[in-house]
């Protein structure tokens, strides 16, 4: 535009700003495709999941020798069934299950798909070390203090009479500290060489013990076991030309011997 003072220049409008479209908008166009995909992928899952192709064909068991827990014991604390999906199994749960058979330390599980799916389970198995008896019931425990069964399973195990404590059921573990505290004293003499049999307490609650030959021995108090334990074997041989009956060794610097 021309005036009489000069001339004015008009500066073009800006074209406007195309906006970006949403993710939304873009995948509208497609949404039956995706719903169909979705709908594939899940009717995919549930024929795998139910194919025959995964289906568990064998359970194998692994057991020590001379095992205390039978292959069908593993086996049916183990759950699986043979219409199970062998990529699908909770190994983690079916170990638990198989680990709290009482005598079962640790259990493994194995799978795998060639030639056919199978699973295979293997086990450890805890050992007896001791017989405990307590309120009138005697069990048999390993060296962590569980109980692996109801009654004695040998009569070579050394004995602990806990007297009125109550001992839990086969798969429990002792708690109670005045059983925990025999079973130290028990340790601590087996540590020193001596075969005992039997371990217990006396009237004063003082420990005493009878060891595989029948010497029945008086520690009394057991703070110092170590160093009672220690003068067994020499007392013994003392009087290696007698039939020995008792050891008192309540007093460690005066010990008395019993004869038969």
């Amino acid at each position: 535009m021309k005036t009489g003072t000069g001339t004015t220049r008009t500066r073009p409008r800006a074209a406007p700003r195309r906006r970006k479209a949403s993710l939304g908008a873009r995948i509208k166009p497609f949404w039956i495709f995706l719903v169909v995909l979705v709908a594939l992928i899940a009717w995919g899952g549930a024929w795998l999941a139910q194919s025959p192709w995964f289906r568990v064909t064998r359970v194998g068991v692994e057991t020590p020798l001379a095992s205390p827990v039978s292959s069908d014991a593993v086996r049916a604390a183990a759950g699986i069934s043979r219409e199970t999906n062998v990529w699908l199994i909770d190994t983690r749960a079916a170990a638990r299950r198989i680990e709290a058979i009482p005598y079962v330390d640790a259990a493994a599980i194995r799978r795998g798909q060639f030639p056919k799916p199978f699973v295979e389970l293997a086990i450890t198995v805890r050992r007896p070390s001791a017989c405990v008896r307590g309120g009138g019931i005697d069990v048999t425990i390993d060296k962590t203090a569980r109980v692996l069964q109801a009654g004695c399973a040998s009569a070579a195990l050394p004995r602990i009479d806990a007297g009125r404590a109550t001992v839990p059921e086969p798969g429990g573990t002792i708690a109670d500290p005045d059983v925990g505290r025999l079973l130290a004293d028990a340790k601590t003499l087996t540590d020193a060489n001596l075969a005992i049999r039997r371990v217990a307490r006396d009237r004063w609650g003082g420990l005493e013990a009878v060891d595989v030959t029948g010497v029945l021995i008086e520690f009394g108090a057991d703070d110092d076991l170590v160093k009672k334990a220690a003068l067994v074997e020499p007392v013994r041989k003392g009087v290696a030309h007698r039939r020995v009956r008792a050891i008192d060794l309540r007093a460690p610097g005066t010990p008395i011997v019993e004869f038969r």
